[in-house]
């Protein structure tokens, strides 16, 4: 018992074989569970987490994702920060960190973008652009960078997607999903919270979830002439197509909190998720064609979810649900040891939840607690995978 008479915090007990990957104050963050011992501080990960980049003075430097051990280093223009990798890991945006707020003022009028090769086998480029723009990511086939268009330049009210042509420095709209070029004045431009964004399991395509929009209207409404949109939506982008597509979410998504709403995809679907209004959807990939609708249990805070071996997983500010992937059917596994701060599978049947400081492992059948971790300063935990 403690000395006022309630129950113990449960103590750290720390559990071998695991690397955890957490967004903290101080950057990206990788952990050895079996340690407790930090292997290494970077900027960004790739999309497999078997790199990880920083720079280092004047120089891009690449580390192993799972030992933190130092495998490339290779000079860079001057530059801040690593912002963005390819799937292929052959180029990296270099930059200024991004703004406090994309909205307001001071915004930029002109921006500096860097794109380089980590192993220093393809001469880096240096894009100065007449606007204010931030990396989003590369295309597939590493010959254009997205990039988000913030509205009007020093002063944004909103943004519109765009693609950077790598080869010629010319900056052009995305593609519609039918593969047409985008009628002049008909692009979009958006405002809002983008809560999450999550890859596809084959990496060729990036899911971002968007609330709160000021009812907003899309390209196809803008086309069409319709005067009325929604106020949230899953922007899908092909990174091998080049097109963009907005998939509208139902009311009441986008009314509640942002925090309150999360997104995940598996191989055969995606999912999204408003806990505040109790509701879910799950539309199949690749078409998103097929969606379905489902009620889920109401709650506060944030949340997180996350897809493994065929169940989903929801991590809410009181429980830990497990779901039907095809019905949504929600089923309540135990409660949460903290407010969530990211949800990741791990190994065995397990899950690994971030929480403030720290990081949980679980059973994610039972939810019962299992181990551990202390990682100071988390904001989000990303990741966990077997060490070597």
């Amino acid at each position: 018992m403690g000395a006022c008479g309630g129950p113990e915090a449960p103590k750290a007990v720390t559990v071998p074989g695991q690397v955890l990957y957490a967004d903290t104050k101080s950057g990206l963050s990788v952990l050895d569970t079996g340690t407790g011992l930090a292997l290494a501080a970077a900027t960004i990960a790739d999309a497999r987490w078997d790199r990880l980049y920083t720079l280092d003075g004047g120089s891009i430097v690449t580390l192993d994702g799972v030992t933190g051990r130092e495998l490339a280093r290779t000079t860079a223009p001057d530059a801040e920060l690593v912002r963005t990798i390819s799937n292929s890991g052959r180029r990296v945006v270099l930059g200024d960190p991004p703004l406090p707020s994309p909205y307001g003022k001071p915004g930029r009028a002109e921006t500096r973008l860097v794109v380089a090769d980590p192993t220093g086998a393809w001469p880096a480029k240096t894009f100065t652009l007449k606007g204010n723009y931030e990396p989003d990511a590369f295309s597939a086939d590493d010959g254009f960078l997205f990039v988000v268009d913030y509205l009007p330049a020093t002063e944004p009210e909103g943004y519109r997607v765009r693609m950077l042509n790598l080869t010629d420095g010319s900056v052009g709209p995305v593609l519609t999903r039918t593969k047409q070029v985008v009628p002049e004045g008909a692009e979009e431009i958006m405002r809002g919270d983008g809560r999450l964004g999550v890859p596809s399991p084959i990496g060729d395509r990036l899911y971002t979830l968007y609330t709160h929009q000021p009812d907003h209207l899309h390209t196809r409404d803008l086309v069409a002439g319709r005067s009325t949109g929604v106020h949230a939506f899953v922007h899908v982008l092909s990174l091998t197509e080049h097109w963009a597509y907005c998939l509208d979410l139902p009311e009441p998504f986008g009314h509640g909190p942002a925090e309150g709403h999360t997104i995940t995809v598996s191989g055969s679907a995606l999912y999204v998720f408003d806990t505040a209004g109790g509701r879910a959807i799950r539309a199949e990939t690749p078409d998103l064609m097929e969606i379905r609708e489902a009620t889920i249990p109401k709650t506060t805070g944030p949340a997180f979810a996350t897809s493994t071996s065929g169940t989903l997983h929801l991590a809410t500010a009181d429980s830990l649900y497990t779901l039907d992937p095809d019905s949504l059917s929600a089923h309540r596994t135990g409660p949460t040891p903290g407010t969530p701060r990211g949800l990741t599978p791990g190994p065995a049947g397990t899950l690994w939840l971030g929480i403030t400081d720290g990081a949980v492992q679980l059973d994610a059948q039972s939810g019962k607690e299992l181990a551990r971790v202390e990682i100071p300063g988390l904001i989000t935990l990303s990741h966990a995978q077997p060490s070597v």
